[in-house]
């Protein structure tokens, strides 16, 4: 039987079954599917969600159609890079590097770019670490991020990496950004103190607790902060400048006794006899005036 043998052609009657009206309405319930799959806010959503296969999958559909969306580019990569997928992340990193000249977004990237070796120095052995690609790179790509850029969070981040990287200048930096960001400046002040400690640094190490001492609200805090500069000092032999410091900033705890008997010990340590006797003379002086219990 022939495709006409009913009186009218195939081709005729599919253009009747579909035709301009019907074919309009196909097309609007495509848009209302792709409208249900990616939705306007669907690039919001996905920085809002956890990384995961199904949002990976979403993302990367979303890009292939939005390719521009740098944020969602740069959000995406952080989260690879906390999943150990380096290359991906990377990929994504070197788009935005070569797509954009956003200052803000630029910033992001460099930060981004120096954290990727850098977690993937940390996820090798110790003993591979010194000397290798990965190390040179991550101390590459460190040098180029501008710590004022960084928020507060990513800017403790980036002392914690400095440390790691035996770059205590950075280190010392981050914090005293953040020390004028984000009160107490004290605490801060004492982890550059405690940082360049840990390192041998006594002399610099002390000059951050005095940072801390001078941001400090309260008397013992002052205290607290005074003392370990001045132990800290004892502790790298360094007699005479701890010396220095009591006598210069000794009028503030005059009427501290706990102070005074550090400083006499102090002076005794260091050889200095009269120094010694100046502060056990104090000490009378807050006993007999009703100071000292």
């Amino acid at each position: 039987m022939s495709s006409t043998s009913y009186g009218y052609s195939v081709d005729s009657e599919r253009r009747r079954v579909i035709g301009l009206t019907e074919l309009a309405a196909l097309v609007v319930l495509v848009a209302v599917v792709c409208w249900l799959v990616f939705p306007r806010d669907l690039s919001d959503s996905l920085r809002n969600a956890d990384l995961d296969a199904v949002t990976l999958s979403y993302s990367n559909a979303w890009l292939q159609a939005e390719p521009d969306d740098y944020p969602l580019r740069l959000l995406l990569a952080r989260d690879l890079i906390e999943l150990g997928r380096f290359e991906e992340a990377d990929q994504q990193l070197d788009y935005v590097a070569a797509h954009t000249s956003s200052v803000a977004l630029v910033a992001q990237q460099k930060w981004l770019k120096a954290r990727l070796p850098f977690m993937a120095l940390m996820a090798m052995e110790p003993a591979r670490r010194d000397g290798s690609e990965v190390s040179l790179r991550a101390r590459r790509t460190f040098a180029d991020v501008e710590p004022g850029s960084l928020d507060d969070e990513q800017l403790r981040r980036y002392a914690e990496m400095a440390l790691l990287l035996d770059n205590l200048d950075a280190t010392v930096q981050a914090y005293h950004l953040l020390a004028a960001r984000r009160p107490p400046a004290s605490q801060w002040y004492r982890q550059a103190g405690d940082a360049l400690l840990a390192q041998g640094r006594y002399d610099r190490a002390a000059d951050e607790y005095l940072l801390a001492m001078q941001a400090q609200e309260t008397a013992e805090g002052r205290r607290r902060d005074f003392l370990k500069a001045l132990a800290t000092l004892q502790g790298g032999g360094l007699m005479d400048r701890a010396l220095n410091v009591a006598a210069a900033r000794q009028a503030v705890f005059v009427n501290d006794s706990e102070v005074l008997y550090r400083l006499m010990n102090l002076a005794r340590a260091a050889g200095d006899g009269d120094r010694a006797q100046y502060y056990a003379v104090l000490l009378l002086r807050l006993r007999e005036e009703g100071w000292v219990p």
